[in-house]
């Protein structure tokens, strides 16, 4: 858990470390280290408050899988990977891990009687005990064996696994993870051959994390974490892993920020300044603020000020000591002590706010206490005696003449002016005629001779060029100096201040005392306690200091007591010499038998479970069933200390003595120490791996993995090498990628800039930059900037540069621009043109600039003063390969914006990743026996192995290409079914048919807020669009070409809302664009019952909105039932086998195949629908290569598009897309790694595929083919006819009688359809001869509608309940939840103009908020409620007023009975009744 707080006050603090990951753009990295700890936690607690659900043990493992595969694929190690789970730890982790889990079991049973409490029911089964992620249980010995299996898995399938070292340590290992990795880095870092630039990133939550980093030294470091969130969370909503937000938080920023900080001392130390020796001392003395080793120090918490405190205080100690404190581990206790003295002044002002009579203590201690000090300081009033005031008078006559004339500076020695000091008591006030004569420019002279002393003018301190203006100026600020001592607090001597010294000591200790005898229970007679206590704690700075330094000091030190002792005593325990035994760590069943509460019994052997519990039990006094907790100064209740006694190790190893005999085998493994495991991948070793999981993860059919023990080098604590390595890059000598601040010139401040970097505004101190414009102070004009630097690379978005193309610059008055144009080589070539601004730009650049000011000012802490200029650029996103085989740059589609003074123009150490080159020889690029993807129209997405070369130019290979002659195309018919099923209206013509106006309705439909009785803002709108965040409400809402658009779903609510609350809602579109108050709405109603009524109204407002599913604008996706059925479908369609052939081709060009890895930027520019099927083609990352899916929705991620497929088979590091699926076949993935085979954008055709194409399209039916092809059509036609006609009469039979929710029968209404629909899929389904299909009810149900709601010219939009579905088992609804009642239907009026979505852009950018009567419009997204038990459409009376045209209706009965006999409705009865099996359609038959 590391120290409290800690990552939130450095973020904020210093505000630009953390760099959010997006896509390519983060720096490569060697090492990946991954704290499993942290993931093992991440992936057991769905949600700890929630006990009414549970998580298998298959469930937790696959997550897991999972977690480590997305950090992989995330980061890409070029060399190791490094994954630690905590072992057993050392005694003085174990108090913590005890108290944790103590607190956990005792949390989790007050959670489950309180849902017991509340009627909830709860799954039968044992819930997930998140104490069993504790070294030695049964799910840790499991877990080690699944990931050893998903280890050899992605060493025999995964390329980029293959290529690197991978290093597992277990739970059978001692040591923590953290430190374990910290060991692994000391021990490389000491080895003589390692690289000094070595780029290492660690994976974890723990604060301390940041503290170990940074006691590498190591400049090229990073921690990868999630993004954190302060505040109240939204319970409701989680997160996929994919649109789960990941940071880096640089050490190389952190490190450069922190020097910031200290470098304002470096000059006036008495020793060299040093920075990393400053680092060194800066983590010793964080430790005091607590971790998990050590209890802070008494009122040091950082959500109370105490960062600033450390810091200043430890500045302090450094102008006053003669070296740095932290000798590469080893405390120097004299220098300590210094820093402790001023920390005690801490301790002095926390006594006099809290302990003392405010009144009674101004009156009696004002004069020698810190808080007078500094009222006095605040006054500009000093404090002094009697005997020193004379002092002051004697001495001022003095000095004011001898300066009012000039003293020449050259003056023999015997002539300076002098004053001789004639007192009886000058030597006990020596130290203040020292201050004075400092202060006055004098300084103190002693004749031993004479014993006196004197004051002279230190002519060193006067300008000898002054001029007369500068002496006078000197002169006046004498004069001001002796006034200030004039006016100072008399005291009558120095007898009253020792009185009163001696009173204010009193009551300090007394203070003290109280602290001691309520936090530990010590006695009247407590010095000797007291001393003890704080050697103790002395003790355990060394302690943790070693450990993070050297390792382990002693697996069996630790701190005894709950509480630190006072500041203002830690002194006391400084006198000693210390000294560490190594000893043992304890066993994994001790560790358990330590730590574990009998709560969590069921997770040690049998055995050993009667020693919890069993009132004979020699130990019993160490497992109490409640536990007291104290806040003691916190405000979490996490952070509470628990009062729980510590465990004596010699009474717990002989209580278990007797039963370490009774161990099963298996138990005896899991109670004993193991070793790190390297794997290796050997293309020789081709053996079966079992899956410790039969059933859930499949047998490795051939693992080409190979375990070996990981034996460390010994290396001696005298190799270790400490600080900033030699060699070592740091500022704008970084490798690249990794961030500086060294890049542009500014100045910093501490400043309370109120920076927002979480989610509010912080109340501490920031350090700010003012930046320099460096162009503007060298004079470089626009048009000389323009000149120089327009379509050339610079880099941008600094500190985390990035390389970008310069396209525009301006200043609002005029814009410099490149020009492109075709030459008349074919070529695209560029100009620079200049051309005055028009208001689109004058309006864009104010708004960016203002927007600049803002955003940089207070989320970076950034000041820029003015923005002059703005340069317009594209980001560099990749390397395409064109079609010579080169690798060229490519850019982004969309410019991005900075202020001109955060260009910078270059940098020395330039991205290999995106540095262009030439193309490589065709052996070089595709190497005998490489493998590539084939594109051309035989086999596309094929796999293409090299057998070898005709030409220099042209390949041999050979193809594999699937038997299966067409994509199956299930999901474009459930796409082409859904689009029926939500219609979407732009937004003008709904207003106009529901009478409001076009701004109210878009304020309705976002956030509208309104003030209730207590002067809150609450929301009363339906927020399904949310312009400024680019986001809209999936299924509810979409932005088309001309603006927003609403599908029936919105008009529904609306019209609930409208009808269910009509006054309210009238109100509302009338209030214009201010903040409504409650109750001027309604003044004739009391507080209470306007509270009662706008309870309801967010009552419902909950209800309706609980599942909406946010996602950008881009976003589209399937239904949930859709997704459903293709799930189904491709169930049935892997079942079948399909063979492949083996075909060799020759005089293949080069742009027929496709290296995946090396083209990522082509691939991630194709284009995705849904519906469509893609191939995985990458050799790397969560999915084997070749794997086929179905793409069943897209979101974008930053500029990247994820596109989430239902893959045909089920796949390790898969997931059910939130429960929308029922077999883990789903994932969503980056568009690099899928090649489209519905689109195909990237075939390659051959002389002989471009004539087959050519022929075939030339080639016209034969009128006999035509005729066959009609008459099967008419014949399918009238057969479906008769069934849908008898299905028909049956719903208008059954129609009286039974109402059906209609959220079933949208859901039954659109699985059916699937079953029935013919479509271009037909010759995929001819696959599956044998699926039998319920007759289709589709049909017949869109007959009833027409006749049942033929409505009326009054306006009424209620639609019918419909007849009952005979289709079998209703699927779930939409993924977006359609609300009770619809049917699909648009209300009369509004038309049925579809209006898809098209290709999603990319990199489109994110519009500005449209302004509403002149006032900005911001939307919040709404909070996941609870499903709404009302059903407000489905009430069988809800529609007894709405009107049918009762003519229509009998002239469509009429139609019915012409074409269906009772003879043939009888027929058509016994074969609806039977399954129909598809024997082969060719075409897609029109619904009636």
């Amino acid at each position: 858990m590391g120290i409290p707080k800690f990552f939130r006050y450095i973020s904020e603090r210093w505000p630009m470390i953390l760099q959010l990951i997006e896509g390519t753009q983060i720096p490569e990295f060697d090492n990946l280290y991954l704290d499993m700890n942290s993931i093992l936690h991440t992936c057991t607690h769905g949600n700890d408050d929630d006990v009414t659900k549970r998580m298998t043990e298959e469930e937790v493992f696959a997550k897991i899988f999972t977690y480590i595969d997305h950090l992989f694929l995330t980061i890409k190690p070029k060399k190791t990977f490094y994954m630690a789970i905590d072992g057993v730890a050392p005694r003085a982790k174990m108090n913590q891990q005890r108290s944790r889990r103590f607190r956990t079991a005792m949390d989790a049973e007050h959670a489950l009687q309180k849902a017991i409490d509340h009627g909830e029911e709860i799954p039968k089964g044992e819930p997930f005990d998140s104490n069993s992620i504790t070294p030695g249980t049964e799910f840790m010995a499991k877990l080690t064996k699944n990931l050893k299996y998903f280890i050899h898995d992605k060493i025999s399938n995964d390329a980029k696994w293959r290529e690197i070292d991978i290093i597992f340590s277990g739970h059978e290992v001692p040591g923590e993870g953290e430190h374990k990795i910290m060991d692994f880095i000391r021990r490389i870092t000491a080895e003589k051959d390692f690289d000094e630039n070595t780029r290492h990133c660690i994976y974890g939550l723990d604060a301390d994390l940041i503290i170990l980093g940074l006691s590498t030294h190591a400049p090229h470091f990073a921690l990868l974490r999630e993004e954190v969130v302060f505040g109240r969370r939204n319970s409701n909503k989680v997160k996929t892993l994919e649109n789960q937000n990941f940071y880096l938080l640089h050490l190389s920023l952190l490190r450069e920020y922190m020097e910031l900080e200290f470098s304002e001392i470096a000059d006036e130390m008495q020793f060299p300044f040093d920075f990393e020796r400053v680092l060194d001392d800066f983590i010793l003395v964080m430790f005091v603020i607590g971790n998990d080793f050590l209890p802070n120090l008494p009122d040091l918490h950082l959500n109370k000020g105490a960062f600033p405190v450390i810091l200043q205080t430890f500045k302090e100690a450094l102008l006053h000591l003669d070296g740095y404190i932290n000798e590469h581990g080893k405390i120097n206790l004299e220098r300590l002590r210094v820093w402790f003295q001023y920390l005690s002044q801490f301790e002095l002002l926390n006594f006099e706010k809290s302990d003392i009579d405010v009144e009674w203590f101004n009156q009696q201690l004002e004069n020698i206490s810190l808080e007078g000090e500094r009222k006095r300081a605040r006054m500009g009033k000093k404090l002094l005696i009697k005997q020193q005031k004379k002092i002051v008078g004697m001495v001022k006559p003095w000095i004011m003449k001898e300066l009012s004339v000039k003293i020449p500076t050259d003056l023999p020695e015997d002539q300076v002016p002098s004053l001789t000091i004639k007192q009886e008591n000058i030597v006990e006030n020596l130290d203040f005629l020292k201050k004075f004569a400092f202060d006055l420019g004098l300084f103190v002279v002693h004749s031993k001779s004479k014993d006196t002393y004197s004051l002279r003018v230190d002519l060193d301190s006067i300008n000898p060029s002054e001029t007369e203006e500068e002496r006078q100026k000197r002169v006046a600020g004498l004069r001001k100096i002796i006034k200030s001592y004039q006016q100072a607090v008399l005291v009558e001597d120095a007898d009253e201040l020792e009185k009163e010294k001696g009173l204010y000591d009193e009551r300090f200790e007394n203070w003290k005392h109280d602290y001691y005898k309520d936090k530990l229970g010590f006695k009247t007679n407590q010095e000797e306690s007291v001393v003890s206590l704080t050697n103790n704690y002395v003790e355990g700075l060394q302690w943790v200091l070693y450990y993070y330094y050297r390792g382990c000091p002693s697996w069996g030190w630790y701190y005894h007591y709950h509480y630190a002792p006072r500041i203002s005593d830690l002194e006391k325990g400084l006198d000693q010499i210390i000294k560490f035994d190594k000893g043992r760590p304890f066993t994994p069943f001790e560790q358990l038998m330590a730590v574990l509460p009998e709560r969590s019994k069921n997770l040690i052997p049998p055995a050993l479970r009667p020693l919890m519990y069993d009132e004979k039990s020699p130990i019993i006094d160490f497992y109490p069933s409640e536990v007291k907790l104290d806040m003691n100064g916190k405000t979490a209740d996490w952070e509470a200390v628990v009062l729980l006694s510590f465990v004596d190790e010699k009474r717990l190893v002989e209580a278990m003595k007797p039963y370490l005999s009774k161990f099963t085998p298996e138990e005896k493994l899991r109670n004993s120490f193991g070793t790190s495991l390297k794997f290796i991948f050997n293309q020789q070793v081709d053996t079966i791996y079992k899956s410790p999981l039969s059933g859930i993860f499949s047998d490795l059919e051939h693992d080409h993995c190979v375990e070996r023990e990981f034996v460390e080098k010994h290396i001696d604590e005298s190799e270790f090498r400490f600080g900033l390595l030699p060699h070592a890059r740091t500022g704008t000598e970084l490798q690249a990628g990794f961030p500086t601040l060294k890049s542009l010139p500014f100045k910093y401040q501490l400043e309370y800039n109120e920076s927002l970097v979480f989610q509010q505004a912080s109340r501490q101190q920031s350090m700010v930059l003012h930046m320099d414009d460096i162009y503007h102070e060298n004079n470089l004009t626009l048009d000389e900037l323009s000149k120089r630097y327009l379509n050339q690379i610079i880099y941008t978005r600094w500190p985390y540069l990035r390389e970008s193309k310069l396209i525009s610059i301006t200043d609002g008055e005029t814009v410099y621009e490149r020009k492109e144009h075709t030459g008349a080589d074919g070529k695209v070539h560029f100009k620079r043109i200049t051309r005055s601004a028009d208001n689109h730009d004058r309006k864009q650049f104010n708004s960016l600039k203002h927007s600049m000011l803002r955003n940089y000012g207070k989320q970076k802490a950034v000041i820029l003063d003015k923005v002059r200029a703005i340069i317009e650029v594209l980001p560099v996103v990749g390397l395409t390969r064109n079609d010579d085989g080169a690798y060229v740059k490519t850019f982004a589609s969309q410019p991005d914006y900075y202020p001109l003074q955060l260009m910078v123009e270059s940098i020395t150490n330039k991205d290999e990743r995106y540095i262009e080159k030439p193309p490589l020889p065709i052996k070089e690029e595709f190497p005998v026996g490489s493998h590539s993807i084939f594109l051309g129209d035989y086999a596309y997405g094929g796999e293409a192995f090299v057998d070898g070369y005709n030409s220099e130019k042209r390949l041999k290979l050979t193809v594999t290409k699937s038997f299966n002659k067409t994509e199956p195309t299930i999901g474009k018919e459930r796409l082409a079914i859904d689009h029926r099923a939500v219609h979407y209206i732009p937004s003008f013509i709904i207003a106009k048919k529901l009478g409001l106006h076009p701004l109210f309705l878009s304020r309705i439909t976002t956030k509208f807020m309104l003030a209730d009785v207590s002067g809150r803002h609450i929301n009363v709108g339906i927020p399904v669009k949310f312009e400024a965040k680019h986001e809209k409400v999936l299924g509810y809402a979409r932005k088309g070409i001309k603006g927003w658009e609403y599908s029936n779903l919105t008009i529904n609510l609306i019209t609930e809302y409208k009808n269910k609350f009509p006054e309210f809602f009238n109100k509302l579109s009338k209030v214009g664009n201010g903040i409504p108050i409650l109750e001027d709405l309604y003044p004739e109603l009391s507080s209470s019952n306007l509270a009662k009524f706008l309870d309801e109204i967010k009552k419902w407002l909950k209800f309706v909105t609980e599942k909406f599913v946010v996602v950008s604008i881009e976003s589209d996706s399937l239904t949930k039932s859709s997704i459903g059925i293709v799930e189904e479908f491709v169930q049935e369609y892997t079942r079948k086998s399909y063979p492949t052939e083996k075909k060799q081709l020759a005089n293949v060009p080069r742009q027929a195949i496709l290296n995946p890895r090396t083209s990522v930027g082509i691939l991630r520019s194709q284009r995705f629908d849904l519906g469509d099927r893609v191939i995985y083609v990458q050799d790397s990352g969560k999915v084997p290569l070749f794997s086929r899916g179905t793409v069943v929705g897209y979101t974008t991620l930053g500029l990247n598009l994820s596109v989430q497929v239902l893959f045909d088979n089920e796949i390790v590091a898969g997931n059910t897309f939130g429960g929308r699926l029922r077999t883990n076949r789903g994932l969503g993935l980056d568009a690099s790694f899928l090649l489209n085979l519905t689109n195909k954008q990237f075939i390659y055709h051959s002389k002989a595929s471009k004539k087959a194409l050519h022929q075939k399209k030339k080639a016209p039916l034969s009128q006999e083919t035509k005729q066959k092809i009609i008459a099967s059509k008419r014949e399918k036609i009238t057969e479906l006819r008769k069934i849908q006609a008898h299905d028909l009469l049956s719903h208008i039979t059954q129609a009286d009688n039974k109402i059906v929710h209609h959220n079933e029968e949208v859901d039954a209404e659109v699985k059916d359809s699937t079953k029935q629909t013919p479509s271009e899929g037909e010759q995929s389904s001819k696959a599956i001869e044998e699926i039998t299909l319920p007759p289709n009810t589709q049909v017949a149900n869109s007959i009833f509608n027409a006749v049942v709601n033929q409505y009326a010219t009054n306006g009424n939009m209620e639609p019918i309940a419909r007849p009952p579905n005979n289709n079998g088992p209703v699927v779930a609804g939409l993924p977006y939840h359609i609300p009770a009642g619809h049917n699909g239907s648009i209300p009369p009026g509004l038309g049925t103009q579809q209006h898809p979505m098209g290709y999603p852009n990319m990199g489109m950018p994110m519009p500005p908020p449209h302004p509403y009567n002149g006032n900005m419009v911001t939307v919040n997204q709404p909070p996941m409620m609870m499903q709404p038990p009302h059903v407000q459409h489905g009430h069988p009376n809800a529609h007894s007023n709405v009107k049918v045209d009762e003519k229509g209706s009998d002239a469509l009965k009429q139609f019915v009975k012409d074409h269906s006999s009772d003879k043939e409705l009888k027929s058509e009865k016994s074969k609806s009744s039977k399954a129909i099996k598809i024997k082969q359609r060719t075409t897609n038959a029109a619904p009636v």
